[in-house]
């Protein structure tokens, strides 16, 4: 398992050095504060994927218009496996939709949130280089040598090497490498996923979930560096802001389809009407000669 996860990390490397290099960038060209250096990354690296997520979201809003077709090919098909399968496909196909494609988009960009979750967790020396290690230890580690030099002999296993926190990494109340004193961010982060993922969740039937990956990611988050909270938080608030834009996009076109709908059954009932009246109009005729 630990060589699997060597080799993703391994593939995901030029991607982490390419975000860490934008850190850099900004650290040196728009603010020395690293929080807000992260808040600027994750703002820049959510903008660049949006075009994906504004597929995911309208694939998924055309797929719940389809279920209760959907639905009613799963009834009529059920102790038929096979035949289910073709006439799915065929329903897919007819309507022009692609059922992976609400899921491609993320897959597409978990590479990109894993590779900058590793730059802000383990920095490489892309980042150290400039804002320094995540502690001053300086003075711990030279502590040491002069021990290990008098005294060989001592086991210096345990010995605290790491000295004070780097200040380069301080951000309001707390270090980004430490773990909220308050947990502010953590709460901050359930809130904000919770809104978040109650916007993208469109069916009923997944509702729990709304309620249970905020509770699990909350959880988990306890032992975080703070800087990884401040992306995360920056993330939701993002997804937020992002999919109430999108939700008002889908919602009007959804409102232009419906109003085209419309006036093409009018226009039916207008040309029915019309077949109608030269019906009428014919058979008065037709009576009139009679007479």
């Amino acid at each position: 398992m630990s060589q699997i996860t060597e080799q993703l990390m391994q593939l995901l490397k030029p991607i982490q050095s390419v975000l860490e290099y934008v850190v850099v960038f900004l650290y040196k060209n728009v603010t020395t504060n690293y929080g807000l250096v992260i808040i600027l990354l994750t703002i820049i690296v959510r903008m660049i994927l949006t075009p994906l997520t504004i597929t995911q979201t309208r694939s998924m809003v055309k797929m719940q218009k389809l279920q209760p077709q959907l639905k009613e090919i799963q009834k009529k098909y059920k102790d038929d496996k096979q035949k289910l399968q073709q006439e799915t496909m065929e329903f897919y196909r007819k309507n022009n939709v692609n059922p992976l494609a609400g899921c491609l988009p993320l897959l597409f960009q978990m590479p990109v949130f894993y590779a900058l979750f590793q730059a802000l967790r383990t920095p490489s020396e892309i980042i150290t280089s400039v804002l320094g290690n995540f502690y001053v230890n300086g003075i711990a580690n030279g502590i040491k040598t002069g021990l290990m030099g008098f005294l060989p002999a001592l086991n210096y296993t345990e010995f605290l090497v790491n000295g004070a926190s780097n200040p380069n990494y301080n951000f309001l109340w707390m270090n980004l490498n430490a773990r909220d004193p308050y947990y502010i961010l953590v709460i901050l982060m359930v809130v904000t996923m919770f809104i978040s993922t109650r916007m993208t969740t469109t069916d009923p039937n997944q509702s729990k979930i709304m309620y249970i990956m905020p509770l699990v990611f909350g959880f988990m988050s306890f032992q975080f560096p703070s800087g990884i909270l401040v992306y995360w938080v920056t993330s939701n608030v993002w997804s937020i802001g992002q999919q109430w834009v999108v939700n008002k996009i889908v919602s009007k076109q959804r409102v232009k389809e419906e109003l085209e709908q419309e006036k093409e059954k009018l226009a039916k009932k207008d040309e029915i009407g019309k077949e109608k009246l030269k019906k009428i109009i014919k058979k008065k005729k037709k009576r009139k000669k009679r007479k």
